[in-house]
């Protein structure tokens, strides 16, 4: 199915933000960090959060100092979607709210976007499960390359679970439905 694409969002640099970011968190995706620091920085602004990485590129020949940003984007109200979709994939399957046994993926709409939370095998890196918060209005991009594919931001199960990732999220879903942004 197609959705329609909103405009992309403008980068920000997680190191020196624009006005009007206001950084709520930080995570390190460990199992792909081995070769350097992969940190995603979240911020909320304008109704939004944005999940950014900035990582420094090899050198090469006649460049150095290059440093590449990925980005997504989702309406702030959509983080709480995310949280509650994942839990449904634990509930028992003759739970009234599970997610239908062999079910892959589930779509809602928030604020005028359509979200979406897929489980995935290798989503963590080789071998590693996990889930994506997938965006279907936006397309994927970064500093790098523009995909046209939509926005996921795939997480491994390991870095949910056990590194903090999903209590970073439902911490933020809090502070959002307490009116702190």
């Amino acid at each position: 199915m197609n959705y329609p694409k909103l405009s992309p969002w403008p980068f920000i640099d997680p190191e020196s933000p624009a006005e009007g970011y206001l950084k709520i968190g930080e995570s390190t995706d460990r199992a792909r960090s081995k070769t350097s620091k992969k940190v995603w920085n979240f911020f909320v602004h304008d109704g939004h959060l944005v999940a950014n990485k900035k990582i420094q590129l090899p050198d090469r020949d006649d460049q150095t100092g290059r440093s590449a940003i990925t980005q997504y984007e989702y309406p702030i109200g959509g983080v709480r979607w995310f949280v509650d979709t994942v839990e449904r994939f634990f509930l028992p399957p003759d739970h009234p709210n599970a997610v239908p046994r062999g079910k892959l993926n589930m779509r809602g709409e928030v604020d005028g976007e359509t979200l979406g939370v897929t489980r995935g095998a290798w989503f963590g890196g080789d071998y590693v499960p996990g889930y994506s918060f997938d965006n279907l209005n936006r397309y994927e991009h970064s500093t790098l390359l523009t995909r046209s594919r939509c926005q996921m931001f795939e997480m491994g199960d390991p870095w949910l679970f056990e590194d903090g990732l999903f209590e970073l999220f439902k911490e933020i879903a809090d502070r959002h439905e307490r009116g702190e942004f």
